[in-house]
């Protein structure tokens, strides 16, 4: 059976305005927000929907990324930036100089095979046999004919790549950041309107007349990000090939690509998972994979990510940065899985869990001034930072170009819906492990549950609003908690002519930053800091009707515009209590019944919106909101990344598992 998804849509429009969220109304003034901000309203898409633009998307890149010149030694080669308003002309396709298109290529690749494996449609298979492969196979197993650095043209520094970027003559698995015949034009030459590169290269153009800095040559830098996306490419395509008779030559020319690939990065670099993995798996060498980090190792129950290190592990003063893309968290899963013979590693799979879930919401705090729509998030050439727990600007600041927001993009969003899919299949495989931590970490804590309504129907999440931890008796004050996204909510219940002192600190056991929490018997409530300053809090209506006062009090966290330092509650984090000379932990946690809701809220309502996005715009832009080019360039990776996401929701409702269906064997 698939897993019911209902989205109440009605139930949605009445909880955005709640505190909870984190996310205000939009701002009266400026620009109305594009139709697409709204799409998400019609619930999320149907598996029939998911299917529809999962080929629409790869139709497009078809049509109008992929060079399809048979004369061409580029053949197969999907362009990074298809540049819109210029479509037709001959600076239509633009690449830059060190950056993705043959990143994005690949990740393009991968998408095929997912595609392929969830639908059975041919299409995908052929344009990945026919088209993409091809071209990647011709680099990874001939760079030491097809490239040479003899005749390098330097930039106007004189800087040549280090030794992790720079081509070594004679070597295989080399790809350069970019090759082209003439079919594109320079990023950075034509910003500059100069025809000198931007990084050392060969440059078939040099000292010719070439006012539209078109492209001819290659570059001899690559990196490990690239080399990694490589891995990905190819252990996905050798798994779908291997046991296929007709494809069997296509399938060891792949295995001899992640061979060297390996040894590439091992020249340049070391070991690096992802490129281990592949070359382990298709050459069959259990001792390779070993040496993997273990899926069940301990270190995967402890949070630690962007989110964390931004809000809570930061270092005073020192900027700590939001996510711009997933990139590493589908490295990890995809070495863990070959690692484990295609099974999903219990306490991996918790990881896995926690930062689909929470590395979305760094962006939700960043926006104080409007709701944002489900499967989008930041611009990775665009990036914002936290510091001391807070961010470093929020959207209401307006720090993007020409006085607007930063802008959002086509990279984090879909990459995390992705592992969104994923981590859907981790939970149904797994009853019970998002909250498995806190019983086996802190069974004594104080379970204080984290609150974020959701848009689904069902009796769990309408008894979760409700929720609250259990009393505290803090010398006859009866105190409770809950947690929004927001801030801490707390109950605090008094006798007449009663008040009440306690302390909340930002760390368990009494340590961290700390508000000082006075309620008077008139209901009168004052909290400062440590350092002595006033922290906000908001107070609702005392209830006089019991025995006992009640008083409701609210404190944003850290995090919150105009908020004092005292604390940030995260997800399985942990706070402490403090009255008199006794001390009581905190743990801060979501009930799995709405961390499985917001996951597919974010997955398949984020379908909904990057639909609309596409019907609108009439492509998948790099960025949005950049009042820039960014906004006219149809991206490769945002295409990728989609129609991986639709392939990963398609599993899911299926009730089928991603890792089940590589088809990895257990390497012994």
């Amino acid at each position: 059976m698939s897993p019911r998804v209902s989205i109440a849509v009605g139930a949605l429009l009445s909880l955005l305005s709640l505190p909870s969220l984190g996310l205000a109304e939009s701002a009266s003034s400026g620009p109305a927000e594009p139709v697409w901000t709204r799409a998400w309203r019609q619930g999320p898409l149907s598996a029939d929907e998911t299917k529809k633009l999962m080929r629409e998307l790869a139709q497009f890149v078809h049509e109008q990324h992929l060079k399809k010149d048979k004369d061409s030694p580029q053949r197969g080669m999907i362009y990074e930036y298809y540049d819109t308003p210029r479509r037709g002309l001959s600076d239509q396709f633009v690449q830059g100089e060190a950056l993705d298109t043959m990143h994005d290529g690949a990740w393009f690749a991968a998408a095929l095979v997912n595609a392929h494996r969830v639908t059975g449609e041919a299409f995908y298979r052929d344009f990945l046999t026919r088209w993409t492969l091809p071209f990647y196979l011709k680099m990874l197993n001939g760079s030491d004919k097809l490239f040479s650095a003899r005749g390098a043209v330097l930039p106007a520094d004189g800087k040549t790549w280090g030794k992790p970027w720079m081509f070594q003559e004679g070597e295989k698995g080399f790809v350069p950041y970019w090759w082209d015949d003439g079919g594109s034009v320079s990023l950075e030459r034509r910003l500059k309107k100069s025809n000198v590169p931007p990084f050392m290269c060969v440059d078939e153009t040099a000292g010719k007349d070439n006012p539209q800095c078109l492209l001819k040559g290659y570059s001899l830098g690559s990196s490990n990000h690239m080399a990694q996306d490589l891995g990905v490419m190819v252990q996905l395509a050798w798994l779908l090939l291997k046991d296929s008779p007709a494809d069997k030559a296509l399938a060891a020319q792949t295995a001899e690509a992640a061979r060297n690939l390996h040894e590439s990065r091992m020249r340049h670099h070391g070991r690096i998972p992802m490129c281990v993995a592949p070359y382990a798996l298709s050459a069959g060498l259990a001792g390779e994979l070993a040496k993997l980090t273990d899926g069940e190792d301990k270190a995967y129950w402890t949070p630690s990510n962007h989110y964390t290190r931004a809000l809570v592990d930061f270092k005073a003063d020192q900027p700590a940065s939001a996510p711009g893309f997933a990139d590493d968290q589908q490295y990890r899963y995809y070495y863990t899985i070959a690692r484990s013979g295609g099974k999903l590693p219990r306490a991996f799979a918790f990881k896995l869990i926690y930062d689909a879930y929470t590395e979305r919401m760094l962006y939700g705090c960043y926006s104080d001034d409007a709701p944002v729509p489900p499967g989008i998030n930041s611009f990775d050439l665009h990036p914002y930072r936290f510091v001391n727990g807070k961010p470093a600007d929020y959207r209401s600041d307006r720090k993007g170009r020409l006085g607007r927001p930063r802008p959002t993009g086509s990279r984090m969003g879909p990459q995390n819906m992705i592992m969104c899919g994923i981590a859907l299949q981790a939970l149904r495989a797994y009853p019970g492990l998002w909250e498995q931590r806190r019983k086996d970490h802190a069974p004594d804590d104080l379970l204080v549950p984290v609150v974020e309504p959701v848009p689904h129907a069902g009796s769990e999440q309408a008894e979760q609003a409700q929720a609250w931890s259990r009393e505290v008796n803090a010398d006859g004050a009866i105190l409770e908690f809950c947690s929004g996204r927001t801030a801490l909510r707390v109950r605090c219940g008094l006798k007449a002519g009663q008040s009440a002192r306690f302390k909340l600190f930002g760390r368990a056991d009494g340590q961290g930053g700390w508000a000082d929490v006075s309620v008077g018997a008139d209901h009168r409530v004052a909290v400062v800091n440590d350092k002595g300053e006033a922290v906000k809090t908001s107070l609702a209506a005392v209830d006089s009707s019991g025995r006992t006062r009640v008083v409701p009090l609210e404190i944003p966290y850290t995090f919150v515009k105009g908020q004092v330092p005292w604390a940030n509650g995260i997800e399985h984090g942990r706070l402490s209590l403090r009255w008199g000379e006794r001390t009581r932990n905190l743990y801060l946690m979501s009930g799995e019944a709405q961390v499985k809701a917001w996951l597919e809220y974010e997955l398949g309502c984020g379908l909904r919106t990057w639909e609309s996005v596409f019907k609108h715009m009439g492509y998948i832009p790099t960025g949005m909101g950049t009042m820039d080019r960014w906004d006219n360039y149809s991206d490769t990776g945002g295409y990728a990344h989609l129609i991986s996401a639709g392939a990963q929701w398609l599993t899911y409702l299926g009730a089928r598992n991603d890792w089940e269906m590589q088809g990895i064997a257990n390497v012994r």
